[in-house]
């Protein structure tokens, strides 16, 4: 197990950076559109991990076409100040332990029990990932208007990634 509590500096170095800025984008004040583009490029980046869309960066960037509330938007902000570093923080762990993992996997002094642990933590790291985001997704569901729902849709469409997701 010795093996897979080693990360690599490179791997620190990369998620180090995501974390900061993490840190930085989860102030509980209102983001301009360039930051909340910022925290889309972020999440997009760790995105390949999660099986669930990053929709509140898309939604705080079009919300005056969603014709979102001050008290959804100050929902919204809320949220991104209390889960928004732990989400990251989360992410960049499974980063970590894939590579670990991945590296492991190559090493004929590995095995396999440690190798099907390793992965076992990975899929822990996702679940946990999984709530915080279903999480978000419960307040949308709670805050949005039919309306809104229409015009999200609508928004969406201007992301391949998520255009096609809703019907």
């Amino acid at each position: 197990m010795e093996f897979f509590k080693s990360l690599s500096l490179i791997t620190v170095f990369a998620t180090t950076s995501l974390v900061a800025s993490a840190t930085d984008l989860a102030q509980p004040t209102a983001l301009s559109d360039a930051e909340w583009d910022t925290i889309q490029e972020y999440v997009g980046l760790l995105d390949k991990i999660s099986f669930m869309p990053s929709l509140l960066p898309v939604i705080m960037k079009h919300r005056d076409a969603l014709n979102l509330s001050d008290e959804q938007k100050q929902a919204f902000r809320t949220w991104r100040k209390e889960n928004y570093p732990r989400m990251v923080g989360v992410m960049n762990e499974i980063i970590e332990r894939r590579i670990v993992l991945a590296k492991g996997a190559l090493d004929p002094q590995i095995g396999q029990a440690e190798l099907l642990y390793a992965q076992k933590e990975i899929l822990q790291l996702q679940q946990e990932l999984l709530m915080i985001r279903l999480s978000c997704r419960e307040l949308v569901m709670e805050t949005f208007s039919s309306d809104q729902w229409d015009s999200l849709a609508f928004v969406l469409e201007d992301y391949p990634e998520l255009a096609g997701l809703m019907q």
